[in-house]
C-alpha cells in the first residue's frame, strides 16, 4: 500500500527555481483541476498524492533526444505497456467478479456460523457421537449460542491480542459477530467507491448504545493500493463507561476556595481505540505540516491499515480456528519449522565456531601475561566497570575475575 506523507509538499525544502523542463511538462489546468477536486474532500492527502504521482514524471524533452532508433524500440515498448495495461483491466473485472462470486457462497457459511455462535440456532452435535449426546442430556441447561466466542478469538491473535485489556473485556464479551463487506456504489462525486469495511456487532450492554459499530477503508483504486482515508463509528459511550480515556482525580490544595476535586481525563490504551483513526488534517494544516508530521501520520495509517485487513482477511475467515486455537497452533509450528531449519544450520556452523574458538583460547593464554605488561596502568579498567556496581563510600569494590 502506498503511504500518504509522500504527497505532502516539503515546505522546508521548497527551491526558488523551477525546473524548466518540469514546468513545461505539467499542465497548469490539470493542477488547478486537481486543487479544485479536492476541496473540501476529507481524503486530500489520497487525493492529492494521486495527482501529483500523476503529473511527476511526465516527459521532460529527453525521449526526443535519444537516437532515432532508440525511439523507435521506445515506442514498441510503449505499444508492449498498452497491451499490458489492457490484459491487466481484464484481471481486474475477472478478479472483482471471482471475489463476489466466492463471497456468496462464504456468506450462507458466516451466516450459519453467525446463528450459533449468538444462540439463534440449536445444534445436537454429531450423529455418529453418542457419548456427547449423552453428556449433553447429562448437563442440564447449557448458555446460550457459544459465549465469549469473538473475545476468544480475538485474544488467541496475538497481533490483535497485544491491543486488548483488562478493561475492554467487560465489552468484548458483547461482540456477537464481525462481518466484512467491499464497498459497492458511488460516493458524492460521482466516482466509485472502492474499499472495504468491517462491521462488529455487539448485544445490548453497559458501555455503549451502538449495536453496530463500522470501519471503513477507503480506496482511491480499483488494486486497493493507494489508502484515501478512514472512518469509523462514533461510539456513544454510556455515562462513565468510555473504555479509552482514565479519569485523574486530584483533591484540592488545604486552604483552597474550590472544594472540589479537580478532574481531569487522558487517553488510555484500549481495544476501542480502533475506532479514532488517524485523521487526515485539512488543506491549511497540511501546508503547515513538517516532513515528521507527515512520515508519523503515514505510518499511524499504514499500521491502521494493516490491522484492518488482518481482521478482514485472516480473523473474520478463520474465526472458528482461532477460537479454538487451532490457528494459533498451525502459526506456532510454522514458527518451530522455520527455527529447526535455523538451528540445523547453526549446527553446522557450531563445530567450526567450536574448533576456531579453541584455537582462540590458546592464543589468548599465550597474550595474557604480554599484554598485561604492555598497557599502561592508567588505560586498565577498574575493577567495577566489569558489570559490578562500585561500592559504597569506606567499601572496596567486588573483586574482578579475568574472564
Amino acid at each position: 500500500m502506498k503511504g500518504l506523507g509522500g504527497g505532502l509538499p516539503n515546505r522546508e525544502g521548497d527551491a526558488d527555481e523551477t525546473d524548466p523542463d518540469f514546468e513545461k511538462s505539467v499542465d497548469g489546468a490539470q493542477v488547478m483541476a486537481a486543487l479544485q477536486q479536492l476541496h473540501g474532500n476529507s481524503g486530500l492527502i489520497g487525493a492529492l498524492q494521486q495527482k501529483l504521482d500523476g503529473l511527476v514524471g511526465l516527459r521532460s524533452g529527453f525521449i526526443e533526444e535519444l537516437h532515432p532508433q532508440v525511439r523507435a524500440r521506445v515506442l514498441a515498448l510503449e505499444k508492449i505497456q498498452e497491451e499490458h495495461d489492457e490484459v491487466h483491466e481484464k484481471y481486474v473485472e475477472e478478479r472483482k467478479a471471482l471475489e463476489a462470486k466466492y463471497a456468496k457462497l462464504y456468506a450462507p457459511l458466516y451466516e450459519s456460523r453467525s446463528e450459533i455462535v449468538k444462540g439463534t440456532r440449536e445444534v445436537d452435535g454429531p450423529e455418529d457421537d453418542e457419548e456427547l449426546k449423552a453428556e449433553i442430556a447429562a448437563a442440564g441447561d447449557a448458555p446460550k449460542g457459544v459465549p465469549e466466542f469473538w473475545l476468544i478469538a480475538l485474544k488467541n491473535h496475538e497481533e490483535i491480542a497485544s491491543m486488548i485489556t483488562e478493561r475492554d473485556e467487560g465489552a468484548l464479551k458483547h461482540l456477537v459477530d464481525i462481518t466484512t463487506t467491499q464497498l459497492e456504489g458511488e460516493d458524492e462525486d460521482g466516482d466509485e467507491l472502492c474499499g472495504f469495511k468491517i462491521d462488529f456487532h455487539f448485544e445490548e450492554n453497559e458501555y455503549f448504545e451502538n449495536s453496530v459499530l463500522t470501519k471503513t477503508y477507503h480506496m482511491d483504486d480499483e488494486d486497493e493500493t493507494i489508502l484515501r482515508y478512514i472512518e469509523a463509528s462514533d461510539i456513544d459511550w454510556k455515562a462513565g463507561k468510555n473504555l479509552t480515556v482514565k479519569v485523574l482525580r486530584k483533591k484540592p490544595k488545604p486552604g483552597s476556595k474550590n472544594k472540589k476535586p479537580i478532574t481531569k481525563t487522558e487517553p488510555a490504551e484500549s481495544f476501542f481505540q480502533f475506532f479514532y483513526p488517524p485523521e487526515v488534517p485539512d488543506e491549511e494544516e497540511q501546508q503547515n505540516m513538517s516532513e515528521d508530521d507527515a512520515e508519523q501520520l503515514q505510518d499511524a495509517m499504514e499500521q491502521d491499515y494493516e490491522l484492518g485487513m488482518m481482521i478482514a482477511n485472516n480473523l473474520i475467515p478463520d474465526a472458528v480456528n482461532w477460537f479454538t486455537g487451532e490457528a494459533f497452533a498451525d502459526d506456532e509450528e510454522d514458527e518451530d519449522d522455520e527455527d529447526d531449519e535455523f538451528d540445523d544450520e547453526d549446527d553446522e556452523f557450531d563445530d567450526e565456531d567450536e574448533d576456531e574458538d579453541d584455537e582462540d583460547d590458546e592464543d589468548d593464554e599465550d597474550d595474557e601475561d604480554e599484554d598485561d605488561e604492555d598497557v599502561d596502568a592508567s588505560f586498565k579498567a577498574p575493577p567495577a566497570m566489569k558489570g559490578a556496581a562500585a561500592g559504597a563510600a569506606g567499601e572496596n569494590p567486588p573483586e574482578c575475575k579475568q574472564q
